[in-house]
């Protein structure tokens, strides 16, 4: 299968993808961790305009489930790890404010547990004096979001160094959050009170997706390992341990997605070094079949959603400084 592309916007270093419902319509929103805007696209996605001019270095963007038109942000987060400025931002109303600092943070993400609805919010580090240091780990926060934050309070997670995955679904039937850090995934079971996470797997793990590629009705555990790694692999479980299945190599592997596309069970992802190619690959057939979507584009962030009758891919495209549409040719 072959793709065609068309370029929504173009801007420098697009990173963050997200969604937000806006006069009624699901659209994509995209950004740039370089100083720069927030921007928008509306379905059928044809083209994207500026929501917010800046200020940019944005990590990642979430809607607020319960004001629509409005996002939770990560920005200040600038190349270079100049992330000593990071914070939580809101966006609404064309401006983009902060509520609460939170150097070197990363990844959002909004529960529901039994004692109430909070915005998970997680760092790489605490700090770092070097883009190599790594000495002080960072932490996983639980913000509520019925209350005016003033200070982040205590971690439910501590110790995450490299911190860069989150997702949220299900495991052995029961809505799950997941995090993945250099000290291995951990899982938090959502209908449980308490912040007890469980270790699922116990090494360096950089992204993480559920879904269940075989069709046995259990999910498989996929993966990019290590920290912005060169594999990208599936685990599947097994008398109660996860045991690596499949795997296939990358180069400086970046977002993965799980999931049903073209009615097919399948794995998008992306390497931002090397060839920089955006891969399907199809799991469908006995022994996995792997697709070429774009040469060369060094994908930060994808999404999948429906345009006109048919599954198009969103795409942040690094090495070519765009926000993209794939669709089937």
């Amino acid at each position: 299968m072959r793709f065609e592309s068309r370029v929504l916007f173009q801007f420098n270093m697009p990173y963050a993808l997200g969604w937000l419902t806006h006069q009624g319509e699901r659209c994509v929103v995209a950004a740039t961790e370089d100083h720069g805007p927030v921007v928008i696209s509306r379905p059928p996605f044809e083209r994207a305009e500026v929501l917010v001019p800046g200020p940019g270095g944005c990590m990642s963007l979430l809607e607020n489930p319960r004001k629509p038109g409005e996002l939770f942000s990560i920005m200040g987060c600038f190349l270079g790890y100049n992330f000593h400025g990071g914070a939580v931002y809101r966006i609404a109303g064309g401006t983009a404010n902060k509520l609460i600092d939170l150097p070197f943070g990363h990844r959002l993400e909004i529960v529901d547990r039994p004692d109430g609805r909070f915005l998970l919010a997680s760092n790489l580090a605490s700090t770092k004096d070097s883009p190599q240091d790594w000495t002080r780990p960072g932490s996983l926060y639980a913000l509520p979001l019925d209350t005016e934050w003033k200070e982040l309070g205590t971690p439910v997670l501590e110790n995450l160094n490299k911190h860069h995955g989150m997702f949220q679904g299900t495991l052995n039937g029961r809505p799950t959050f997941m995090v993945s850090a250099q000290q291995g995934v951990f899982s938090l079971d959502l209908r449980s009170p308490g912040w007890a996470f469980a270790r699922v797997l116990d090494h360096e793990v950089s992204e993480i997706a559920l879904f269940d590629l075989d069709g046995d009705g259990n999910d498989e555990l996929v993966t990019i390992e290590p920290f912005h790694g060169n594999v990208l692999a599936v685990y599947k479980a097994v008398n109660g341990h996860w045991s690596r299945t499949w795997d296939a190599e990358l180069d400086y592997g970046h977002c993965v997605i799980a999931g049903l596309f073209q009615n097919r069970p399948s794995v998008l992802v992306s390497s931002r070094a090397g060839n920089k190619d955006l891969v399907w690959w199809d799991f469908s057939a006995s022994v996995p079949q792997k697709t070429v979507v774009a040469e060369g584009v060094g994908t930060a962030n994808l999404l999948v959603a429906k345009a006109l009758g048919e599954d198009i891919i969103l795409a942040t495209n690094q090495a070519r400084g765009e926000l993209v549409r794939y669709s089937p040719a």
